[in-house]
């Protein structure tokens, strides 16, 4: 697993492009939201995550009028099972995001990296950190591109 934290910087958005796009940021912190947001659909195919709303955990959507475009989750909590390798670690202040997912028709396009760096600009008073398989070279490069620091590599 490669370990990527980043702390208190700005990063460059475009943000003219995100507005003629109508992308932005969605924060969606229970269970209630999802239907206001039209959201059901994610949550039809993966309606086990729903389980985390209300356990230190919410989800975060990068959108196109009501398309979602790219997805994932923070967690603020104390520690993390990373169960790909089976190993807990301490979080230490930070905030972890993880568990992100691009449609297949929306990858190659950037909205992974952008999605990342709208979450740092509106956490960036806090630690954040994410973490990616190694040999997933498509988001390690997005991670980096977003304004991440690789910090270690953890086995299990």
């Amino acid at each position: 697993i490669d370990w990527y934290e980043i702390y208190n910087k700005k990063i460059q958005i475009k943000k003219n492009i995100l507005r003629k796009k109508k992308i932005k940021l969605l924060v969606i912190k229970s269970k209630r939201e999802i239907n206001r947001l039209n959201l059901g659909e994610y949550f039809e195919k993966y309606h086990f995550k729903l389980e985390r709303f209300g356990k230190k955990n919410f989800f975060l959507v990068l959108t196109n009028e009501k398309k979602i475009l790219s997805s994932g989750w923070m967690h603020f909590g104390k520690t993390w099972q990373i169960t790909e390798i089976q190993k807990k670690v301490e979080l230490k202040k930070k905030h972890l995001l993880f568990d992100f997912e691009t449609p297949h028709e929306m990858r190659g396009k950037g909205y992974y990296t952008q999605l990342l760096k709208l979450i740092h600009n509106k956490y960036r008073r806090k630690r954040l950190a994410i973490y990616s398989v190694t040999n997933n070279y498509p988001s390690n490069k997005a991670i980096k591109r977003s304004g991440f620091r690789f910090i270690e590599r953890i086995h299990g």
